[in-house]
């Protein structure tokens, strides 16, 4: 029997992540869950299991390159390689530039940027054998304009898109698809972007790794 494709989220919440979890799931994945919060994992994993045929989880804190590292290798013994990637981790740290510390702003960093180049190395390995893949990355419209009371958010998101921006020129020679959607507007089912709507998006964009590399895209805005 051949195993079902793996959907690995990092940075699992109820929001977009569960959407795409279940978008995915219907549609025959099997998906892992990394998250730092233990009780609102299992609480979202147990959840998903009356939809997603298969769902598993792992806790780890997306800024600690060994934990996640530890996550993913978790997952994978237990699902099989990693075939979507999405990386959905933002630090909303309420603090304006006057009140921001170095060590908090690196902190944030590592979280919300950073932890993507930890776990695109930890799944690499099975796209690569595999000759195929997707990276899906949560981006957000204050990698252009900043929000004062939240000055990491802004920083934090410039870096993601960048980051993805050069994993996707690297990485679409061996197969491997990068793309970050920005979305530019709050995100819930009673806010401006419902988060099915995200999910579809993102589905688009699993489908779209199957087609011509000339037509693949990078980033991608919703609002």
């Amino acid at each position: 029997m051949t195993a079902a494709p793996h959907l690995l989220v990092v940075g699992a919440g109820p929001g977009i992540s569960a959407a795409t979890a279940r978008r995915l799931g219907g549609d025959g994945y099997a998906v892992g869950l990394i998250g730092r919060r233990q009780g609102a994992l299992a609480e979202l994993g147990n959840d998903l299991r009356r939809s997603v045929q298969r769902v598993e989880w792992a806790g780890a804190d997306a800024g600690d390159p060994r934990s996640l590292g530890v996550a993913v290798t978790a997952l994978v013994e237990q699902l099989g390689p990693v075939d979507v990637l999405l990386y959905n981790v933002s630090v909303g740290r309420e603090a304006a530039v006057a009140d921001l510390s170095p060590e908090d702003l690196l902190a944030d960093l590592a979280a919300g940027a950073v932890g993507l180049q930890t776990v695109v190395r930890a799944v690499l390995p099975g796209m690569r054998e595999r000759g195929s893949g997707t990276v899906l990355v949560t981006g957000g419209g204050a990698a252009d304009r900043p929000i004062p009371s939240m000055a990491s958010l802004g920083v934090q998101k410039a870096a993601l898109r960048a980051l993805a921006e050069v994993q996707a020129r690297a990485l679409a020679p061996e197969g491997i698809h990068v793309a970050t959607v920005t979305v530019r507007g709050l995100v819930g089912d009673d806010r401006q972007i419902p988060p099915d709507r995200v999910a579809a998006l993102y589905a688009e964009l699993v489908a779209e790794t199957a087609g011509p590399r000339d037509e693949w895209r990078t980033v991608v805005e919703l609002r």
